[in-house]
């Protein structure tokens, strides 16, 4: 495939429904801002961590510096951990999160994506209670809102969780979408692109076509 025919990797056809089209844009907006988001918070980290590392380096030899504030611990133990949300929202986009693929390389094209719905429906089941974990876990920090620890804070215990609830939501939502484009693969007489059914780790190959199944 070359560059210029390489599309998005949760794409469909022009000829299906508008609303799976509509979908699979939506999926691939989201998957744009959660990549500008990693890089910002990596670039924050990276800030607010060497600025920190200076200060109490200098302030240690007794040098002045410009004072770190006192959210800044907050803001960078939350940066990371939204960078692992949005890298793992990211993933589950692209088809690179974690799988077993020992049982899927050895079936057919239909039978593989046909696997990867249950699976998939699976994640979403687990997902699903895990958000709901994420709000109880809310509703418990917004009790403790107005503790004199979270005061001058930017990330309150409150908005931490707000953060697990946004980041499996959006995980789920790229997983809802893969299965929406599985299942209109499996009823669609067109085979589906190569890259969609490739595994993460191995694009394009060891495919084993439904054609090539038949005639053996």
């Amino acid at each position: 495939m070359s560059a210029a025919d390489k599309k998005p990797h949760q794409y469909v056809p022009d000829s299906w429904p508008a609303p799976l089209r509509w979908l699979a844009k939506l999926s691939h907006g989201l998957a744009m801002l959660e990549g500008a988001g990693i890089a910002f918070c990596l670039a924050t980290v990276i800030f607010l961590a060497t600025w920190q590392f200076i200060e109490r380096n200098l302030h240690g030899h007794h040098i002045w510096f410009f004072p770190v504030p006192r959210w800044i611990d907050g803001v960078i133990r939350h940066s990371v951990f939204m960078l692992g949300f949005l890298g793992g929202a990211y993933a589950t986009y692209t088809g690179r999160h974690i799988r077993i693929d020992a049982v899927t390389r050895l079936v057919s094209t239909k039978k593989r994506i046909a696997l990867r719905v249950l699976t998939t429906i699976a994640a979403l089941f687990i997902l699903t209670l895990l958000i709901q974990s994420a709000v109880g876990f809310y509703k418990l920090a917004l009790e403790e809102a107005g503790e004199a620890s979270q005061e001058g804070q930017i990330f309150t215990s409150a908005r931490g969780a707000m953060i697990m609830i946004a980041g499996y939501t959006v995980i789920a939502f790229h997983f809802f979408v893969q299965v929406i484009i599985d299942l209109g693969w499996l009823f669609s007489k067109q085979a589906p692109p190569p890259h969609w059914i490739a595994e993460a780790h191995d694009e394009g190959a060891g495919l084993v076509d439904d054609e090539k199944a038949g005639a053996a």
